[in-house]
């Protein structure tokens, strides 16, 4: 009788083992394919949000991206290149209209922003719409990252 209690006891650990993972690593994103019509749309993780580098090219002079910022998670860092010939303008505003940033990236050059230099108690947990300015069409990668974490956001 003992060898079968520890029988069912090893049985559901190893069950466990290989179930809890599945569930943790489940993915969490639901991301729009990027295109030069479907601007890249986010939905938070459960513990942040992350927008892998992710292309915007389009011969118009603006281009919008979203981002959501979820409440608690205000720590963010966001990274923008420009490829294009012509400089590039990059505004972020949070849906109440507050512009948390206002970039101007020389054609080649990278720019990183972090929320903790301006904002260190945080960003605002909501919508964010990122928009792409360039007078010869748009030619850009971005990415953004946002955390509970100052630490991770000055990574």
């Amino acid at each position: 009788m003992r060898n079968k209690a520890r029988s069912a006891v090893l049985s559901l650990a190893l069950a466990a083992t290989l179930a809890i993972p599945a569930v943790v690593s489940a993915d969490s994103v639901q991301a729009n394919p990027a295109d030069e019509t479907t601007p890249p749309i986010v939905t938070p993780f459960s513990v942040g949000n992350q927008q892998p580098l992710t292309t915007v090219s389009a011969a118009t002079s603006i281009v919008p991206a979203y981002f959501s910022v979820p409440a608690g998670y205000g720590h963010g860092k966001f990274y923008f290149l420009n490829n294009g010939t012509s400089n590039l303008t990059v505004t972020m505003t949070h849906s109440s209209g507050l512009e948390y940033i206002a970039a101007t990236v020389k054609p080649g050059a990278a720019y990183t922003w972090r929320s903790t230099a301006d904002y260190p108690q945080g960003m605002r947990g909501g919508d964010y719409t990122i928009s792409f300015h360039c007078s010869s069409g748009v030619n850009a990668k971005w990415s953004a990252f946002a955390s509970n974490s100052v630490t991770e956001a000055n990574a």
